[in-house]
Parts: C-alpha cells; sequence; structure tokens
C-alpha cells in the first residue's frame, strides 16, 4: 500500500511515465534513533509562519523570538521554508506557555502558531488560522451571557473562551471572546443577530491587538496599499478609492472591559500617507499614525505579542523573558 501511495506521490511529481532506475527504487531505511531520539523536545514542537508577503529577516526573527520564547529552558527556532520556521521547546510548558499568550506579531506582520506531531513534516502542515481576542458590541444588556457570546463567536471561527464576569453573566460594556479565526478570509465587521424581546439588531466586532490588514479588502497580510494599487490600474476614480478605503476601517480594539486605552501598532489609517505618490495620485490628501505610547516608530524588526501576563485584563504591549 506504502509502495502505491509513494509511486503515484512521484507521478504528481514527475509525470505518469516516469521510469525509476533499479537504485532509485532500492533507496534505503532511516532508524528510528537516527532521527527522532536525537532531536530534543521533538515532541513539544510548533511551526511558526509570519503571514505576509514581505521578505523576513531569518537571524532577526531567530534571535528576537528565542529571546521572547525561552522559558524554563532553552528554544531552538531553524528556518524551514519561505518566512517558515520550526520552533522546538524542552518541555510542555514553555510551548503551551507561548500558545496562551497568541497572538504575536513581527514587525505588524501576523505570526501563525501550529502543533505538529511526530511522524508528520512539519514544512506540510496548514498554517491558517490564528488566535484573537474579538470585542462583540451591541449586544442587549439582557443577553449578555456565555451562551449568546459563544453563538455569536462561532460566526467569526472557533470559539476557545469567553470572558466572563462571574458564573455565565458577561454583563459589561461588550462581550468579549477568545477565537481561531481563517486568517486568508477577509475580517467580519459585524452581523446582524435576531434577539427575543430586542428583535433584529446589528452587532459590531472589534478586534485586540491586530495587525497589519487591508483597509479595502478586509484581509490580513498585506497593506492597503496593494490593493489601491490594483484600483489604480484599473482606473477607478479617487472618490472611488476613498470611499473604499472606509470599507474596512475602524475594527482596531480601542479599549478593554475596563476602559483602559489598548496600546495600537503602528499602521496608515484610512487617510493614507500623503507622500506616497501613488495614493496621492488616488486622490489621497492627508494621513496619521498611532503609535505604542511612548514608543517612537521603530523598525528593528522587534517581535510582538498582544497581551501581558494577565492578558485577561487586555493590557498589551512588548514582552520580554
Amino acid at each position: 500500500m506504502d509502495e502505491l501511495r509513494l509511486m503515484d506521490e512521484l507521478q504528481k511529481r514527475f509525470g505518469s511515465h516516469l521510469r525509476l532506475s533499479d537504485k532509485e527504487r532500492g533507496g534505503l531505511r532511516i532508524e528510528e534513533g537516527e532521527s527522532i531520539d536525537v532531536l530534543k523536545g521533538s515532541q513539544f514542537t510548533l511551526v511558526a509562519k509570519v503571514f505576509t508577503h514581505k521578505a523576513v529577516h531569518r537571524e532577526c526573527f531567530i534571535e528576537v523570538f528565542t529571546r521572547l520564547w525561552r522559558g524554563v529552558d532553552d528554544v531552538s527556532i531553524k528556518e524551514i521554508g519561505l518566512r517558515t520556521f520550526l520552533i522546538r521547546f524542552m518541555n510542555l510548558r514553555d510551548k503551551l506557555r507561548v500558545l496562551d499568550m497568541e497572538l504575536w506579531t513581527y514587525r505588524d506582520h501576523l505570526v501563525l502558531l501550529v502543533e505538529t506531531r511526530p511522524g508528520t513534516d512539519a514544512r506540510m502542515v496548514d498554517l491558517t488560522t490564528a488566535v484573537f481576542w474579538v470585542q462583540i458590541h451591541g449586544v442587549p444588556l439582557l443577553n449578555m451571557t456565555t451562551a449568546v457570546a459563544k453563538k455569536i463567536g462561532f460566526l467569526l471561527g472557533h470559539v476557545m473562551e469567553v470572558d466572563q464576569v462571574e458564573g455565565e453573566e458577561c454583563i459589561g460594556r461588550f462581550l468579549r471572546v477568545r477565537i481561531r479565526l481563517a486568517v486568508e478570509q477577509p475580517l467580519m465587521r459585524g452581523s446582524f443577530v435576531d434577539f427575543p424581546d430586542e428583535g433584529s439588531k446589528l452587532v459590531t466586532f472589534k478586534y485586540e491587538f491586530l495587525p497589519e490588514y487591508c483597509l479595502i479588502c478586509g484581509c490580513m497580510g498585506h497593506p492597503s496599499r496593494s490593493c489601491v494599487e490594483k484600483l489604480v490600474v484599473m482606473h477607478d476614480a479617487p472618490e472611488t478609492i476613498q470611499e473604499r478605503l472606509l470599507a474596512f476601517a475602524g475594527l482596531d480594539a480601542s479599549e478593554d472591559l475596563k476602559g483602559r486605552l489598548l496600546r495600537m501598532t503602528g499602521r496608515k489609517s484610512s487617510k493614507i500617507l500623503a507622500s506616497d505618490p501613488l495614493l496621492k495620485k488616488a486622490g489621497s490628501s492627508s494621513c496619521w499614525r498611532r503609535h505604542l505610547p511612548h514608543q517612537q516608530p521603530s523598525d528593528n524588526g522587534e517581535g510582538q505579542r498582544g497581551n501581558r501576563d494577565n492578558w485577561r485584563s487586555g493590557q498589551g504591549g512588548f514582552s520580554r523573558f
């Protein structure tokens, strides 16, 4: 059965008329002790991928995240593909700590994480989801329960946790849900929900520590400028482009449940940088940026995560370990 599967794989790669020589067909066998046993911590492994089309400096990424992800024991980080890294921990506790502290970013680009298991090729794992704390605004007070939070949260993705005040009650400024999202899909801005007494209401979504995303198509992984370039090529009117720049604006959560300001990543707003010739051609006229409080704009490659140790409080910022 394995031979048939291997031949099918070879035919897909090299064509149906493939003919193997005796030496190619013979191959060899790797003993168990020659692979898994010598890779200490191989059972505590993650794969990380920087979700961007831009180049990622390998040494810089490894240096920064070795410092951030080192726990009780050391951590090993090796590049295994384009913007993709194998992360090996020495114990389960250190690995779970990194997963519990998602989301992570690198230069305002989302870092995707996925667990691997022995026997699977880390280069072939599916890296298409990330964990976010999402705020659900506009829910009537008497409907602010764990059950309602989960049901609405399932519209966005897989619900992992609901931030509860006490028991099943979630009454507060908004509902807060930890969700695993499909990162290749546009961010949801809101949805109409039919409540028992209040009828149909529009609830809106805000994403805590949202990394780079496109204000035109709502997708993460590329800046708004990428879509602006396409619209310019299509000869869209400047007014049309300006309208589209507002389509997905304002999805960043600005406050936590206690009304404290959340730290924002540095990103161009819907009022695009006026000095950009292409965007001036598209009709832009002004700009502004939001930076981390007391932090000068920087491009030093620092990694960042959206939560502090007390991540339930919603206080974000740089982490040092």
